[in-house]
């Protein structure tokens, strides 16, 4: 159930919500009973509830189409989970349509983009998940279960921890530091990385990633590239992403006692992506226990708040707080982004080859997000021309999508302007098929809602 206070949090994105809130106490107390992460638990109510009152209806409120041409459409992962839910229909076609506007104005330098509205939903809902749990826990029989249950995952607990009071402070590493030394398997990467709906999503569209096997020059290569109907950075950053977590599923599977030497840790995502790879999950549990740990015994070491002198340094505490909060390194993320940078420093010198030029305008190109990454120069110019006469085209092609639903033009037959949704959305940010090109036809097994 969702409060009061989530939907106004939430509201600034979506229409009115219906219904009562809960009060706190009770709203906890039910999340706590129920299995997983409470934090986790409410936030997918959150995001459940956005895209339901999304699809009845506040699609079509210019407000949110307001944000959705801001934010070009919406993030990655929610543009997949749109995909999935929706597929081809008028829904899709509306926010392909404003994302297109947006993209074209910003291609044009006449804005600068905003957040998902999604997003910005979600991570209101997720600051008031942790506050919450942290006001929950001022009350004893609330702190009680919360002390028999499960408990928060890191990733919340490292977001409660800046603004936690004193029993929240050692209460929630605490509880999970127990919970760590627990649990196996799946429940450890959740008790790690949080809950992650879109990690199957991914899992697909990373599928559908092509073998590159260009033979030849640099620029031959790169040539080959271009044709594939895609962005060539967001296929190449794609395609180093999936054969990063397949070389470590086989080097993890194997017992390669050289991944014990790899620095940093597995992001929460990555850590969902190799989640039967069991090494990850108990590298980054070994790490996280003995700061979790050192954290538990500075605090311990600390006077109690009342007793603290003038001349109390807490510095040594406060470092050991900084490392538990540092985002740590990730290899697969590193492996994605240094071929992502690569392949877009590439493309940028090798755009003033006329051989290279030729094939480019003939082809796909760059997305939005990567052609307004390029340095200033003629490439960049040349790259941003060519992908605004893709995104005009585009726009014209959703835009007769749309006229088609009309009921005075029911009797045309649809054309090759069908798919332009999908076109669209990997036009403006490839990653939302994980690099890969767009689908043709329906993706989902959803009848189109008119």
């Amino acid at each position: 159930m969702i409060t009061t206070e989530d939907r106004a949090a939430v509201q600034a994105t979506t229409s009115a919500w219906p219904g009562e809130g809960t009060r706190l106490v009770s709203e906890l107390e039910r999340l706590l009973r129920e299995p997983g992460c409470p934090a986790c638990g409410y936030l997918t109510e959150i995001e459940r509830s956005f895209f339901s009152w999304f699809q009845i209806e506040s699609f079509s409120s210019p407000q949110v189409q307001s944000r959705l041409r801001a934010a070009l459409g919406m993030c990655p992962a929610h543009s997949r989970r749109l995909v999935e839910e929706l597929g081809e229909g008028h829904i899709m076609t509306t926010v392909v349509r404003e994302a297109l506007a947006g993209a074209l104005q910003h291609v044009r330098g006449e804005t600068q983009t905003g957040r998902c509205p999604a997003c910005e939903a979600v991570e209101a809902g997720s600051r008031r998940a942790c506050r919450l749990v942290l006001d929950g826990l001022l009350d004893p029989a609330l702190t009680r279960l919360y002390s028999e249950q499960g408990g928060m995952c890191l990733v919340h607990v490292l977001q409660s921890l800046p603004v936690a009071d004193p029993p929240g402070l050692k209460l929630l590493p605490d509880r999970l530091l127990a919970q760590l030394s627990q649990q196996v398997g799946p429940s450890l990467v959740t008790a790690l990385a949080g809950s992650d709906d879109d990690a199957r999503r991914r899992a697909v569209w990373r599928d559908s990633l092509p073998e590159l096997h260009p033979g030849g020059s640099t620029v031959d290569r790169l040539r080959e590239i271009i044709e594939i109907d895609a962005c060539p950075v967001c296929l190449s950053a794609g395609v180093a992403e999936r054969d990063y977590l397949d070389w470590f599923g086989a080097s993890s599977a194997a017992g390669d006692e050289s991944l014990r030497s790899d620095p940093g840790e597995f992001c929460s995502g990555h850590l969902h992506d190799v989640g039967a790879a069991g090494f990850a999950a108990d590298h980054k549990r070994a790490a996280r226990i003995a700061q979790l740990e050192r954290f538990l015994g500075r605090l311990s070491q600390l006077p109690a708040a009342g007793k603290r002198g003038r001349r109390t340094k807490p510095d040594e505490f406060d470092h050991v707080r900084a490392e538990l909060l540092a985002i740590p390194y990730c290899a697969a993320c590193n492996a994605r982004d240094a071929a992502e940078r690569s392949r877009l420093d590439l493309i940028t010198a090798s755009l003033a080859l006329a051989s290279v030029r030729d094939r480019y305008d003939r082809c796909h190109g760059l997305c939005v997000r990567h052609a307004m990454q390029m340095p200033d120069g003629h490439t960049a110019r040349a790259a941003r021309r060519h992908l605004d006469g893709r995104l005009a085209v585009l726009a014209w092609e959703v835009g007769e999508t749309a006229r088609k639903y009309g009921w005075a033009y029911r009797h045309e037959t649809s054309g090759p302007e069908d798919d332009a949704w999908a076109r669209a959305l990997a036009q403006i940010d490839g990653r939302v098929f994980a690099g890969a090109p767009a689908p043709p036809g329906q993706v989902s097994d959803s009848p189109p809602t008119q």
